[in-house]
């Protein structure tokens, strides 16, 4: 266990193991009101926002509201506002089918509340999504990759929606082809990412070197790696995710055990009626079994 090794290695030197990328790290990093300069700076290298207008940045609440008492609650990672521009900013560290409908939807729900207290659709706003992605998700191996709305072959973005843009900074390239690289190597914005990602009190060291707002992560992180509160939030984020990860492999089996006589097509639906069980969503059962969405609802009705 995290919680174990980190105090077992309390008198080691360097190496000490810091706590991994999660959702309570993330945020509790990017969010931390002693260094508001490092999701500025982030912003500003993905973005190119001017750090004068970022000097008006808000942080939002980040459950999004709902309109009636059958909806789910849901939450973003965060949200940001500058005047009239909204910056949703997600951790996804691993794919499944349904990620990036989930984190469309936070997008519209975003919009959708902006006009919900106007009397007309006249005003505009720009939202902004920021994807750290820990794995490979789009074919170019790129760091930063700037999604917007265009028309196929002249590639005129549509007005309705130049205000609408979607990035993608693909944490996996950046670790696989700059980890071992030497600090003096990097851009600024590879050591941000990287600090995101280091594994050891050493290696954050390294690459924070004498930058003044990475020396304050640093810091950051090796405080929240000893932290009673942070570990166990880390913990059971851990096991939250162990237990996803059981739940969807003994379904499969169980699946496959019992309709492993009717055939490939009924093996497929019993693994989906062991998941509905169980209660997982139906992006994730979607991905496990490969069904349509009309062969779940049949399950269900």
């Amino acid at each position: 266990m995290i919680k174990n090794i980190t105090k077992d290695k309390k008198n080691e030197k360097d190496d000490k193991l810091l706590l991994g990328i999660v959702d309570c790290m993330f945020k509790a990093i990017l969010l931390d009101p002693n260094n508001p300069d490092y999701l500025k700076a982030l912003i500003h290298e993905i973005t190119n926002i001017p750090f004068d207008m970022l000097e008006d940045i808000t942080i939002l609440n980040s459950e999004h509201v709902i309109n009636n008492k059958m909806d789910k609650k849901v939450r973003s990672d965060i949200i940001v506002s500058i005047g009239k521009q909204y910056i949703n900013i997600e951790m996804n560290k691993k794919y499944y089918k349904g990620t990036f409908n989930k984190n469309d939807n936070y997008m519209k729900l975003i919009a959708s509340n902006f006009y919900k207290n106007k009397d007309n659709y006249l005003e505009s706003y720009s939202i902004i999504q920021i994807n750290f992605d820990y794995f490979n998700y789009l074919k170019n191996e790129k760091e930063i990759s700037k999604l917007v709305y265009k028309e196929m072959d002249t590639n005129e973005v549509d007005p309705n929606f130049e205000n609408s843009i979607k990035y993608h900074i693909n944490l996996a390239y950046i670790k696989k082809t700059c980890y071992n690289k030497p600090v003096k190597s990097l851009s600024r914005f590879e050591r941000y990412c990287l600090l995101l990602m280091a594994e050891t009190k050493k290696f954050a060291r390294n690459i924070s070197g004498d930058d003044y707002i990475m020396k304050k992560v640093k810091d950051r992180l090796e405080n929240l790696s000893s932290d009673e509160d942070m570990i166990g939030l880390y913990d059971a984020e851990i096991e939250a995710e162990k237990i996803r990860n059981t739940q969807i492999e003994g379904a499969r089996l169980d699946g496959i055990e019992e309709g492993k006589l009717e055939g490939a097509k009924e093996s497929k639906l019993e693994i989906a009626r062991n998941m509905l069980k169980i209660g997982l969503d139906r992006n994730i059962i979607l991905e496990a079994t490969k069904l349509s969405n009309s062969e779940i609802e049949e399950l269900i009705d």
